[in-house]
């Protein structure tokens, strides 16, 4: 079996003394796992430097069956990102989003590429020098709802109104009216026009520019708390990029 695909590195395990076992998101053929023979050691046409950024890259995987792990035969950088890992606050975005896609249990159609051409163009906004906090907020948002736990922002979860959404529930998933929310308001965290407006936003790249520092943040918080909801344990990247991002 071979595989010819792009593809980002999500996670290096390390194998012996000079190889890693390497798990890659692909637009066709979603996460993938396979050996990178001698590639802690720089590997054949710069293996090493490929895996070890935000790349995306080309690459072949071969293996002898469709249900063992292949080798990696190939790969080279497609789309260098060289700034990336520079850049503190957006390198702590990046590493927040692949660290997600890489613990989430994969949708039954991620080979669709939806997943991976949003991961894919969240780090080349990272790399032109997009605002971090915006990216993560939005990514995680656009990811919510390809993984199938978008958020339901039009109306109230517990009541279906439109109208007097004051507050958001993670658990449920989203909005909930003054009325519904008032028995639970110590709770539920409340929601301003702009950041309810930002979770009903299907469009990708999400449009956030109408929120403010604070309401950006506010969102990602949204994100995390419930991509922390439906993953196996918490981000461990959120603490540094909370750190950085100073709110």
């Amino acid at each position: 079996m071979r595989i010819s695909d792009r593809a980002l590195a999500l996670r290096r395990v390390p194998f012996r003394d000079d190889s890693w076992i390497v798990t890659l998101l692909t637009p066709n053929h979603g996460v993938v796992a396979a050996m990178a023979r001698g590639a802690r050691l720089g590997g054949r046409d710069g293996m090493r430097a490929a895996l070890t950024g935000f790349h995306g890259l080309s690459i072949e995987i071969r293996a002898r069956a469709p249900d063992a792990l292949g080798s990696l035969v190939r790969a080279e950088i497609f789309e260098p990102r060289y700034r990336l890992p520079f850049l503190p606050e957006a390198s702590s975005a990046g590493q927040l989003l692949l660290e997600a896609i890489h613990r989430l249990e994969m949708p039954y159609d991620a080979r669709d590429g939806a997943i991976f051409h949003c991961v894919d163009g969240a780090l080349a906004a990272l790399e032109s020098g997009a605002d971090p906090l915006a990216v993560a907020a939005g990514s995680i948002s656009r990811l919510l709802g390809l993984f199938g736990h978008g958020w339901r922002a039009g109306d109230c979860v517990g009541c279906g109104t439109r109208t007097r959404l004051r507050f958001v529930s993670v658990k449920r998933g989203g909005a909930v009216c003054e009325a519904c929310g008032a028995p639970y308001a110590d709770r539920l965290p409340r929601a301003g026009d702009a950041v309810l407006a930002a979770m009903a936003d299907r469009s990708w790249p999400p449009r956030l520019s109408g929120l403010s520092h604070e309401e950006m943040f506010f969102f990602y918080q949204l994100g995390l708390e419930a991509l922390n909801r439906i993953g196996p344990r918490p981000m461990s990247a959120d603490a540094s990029f909370r750190q950085l991002v100073r709110v």
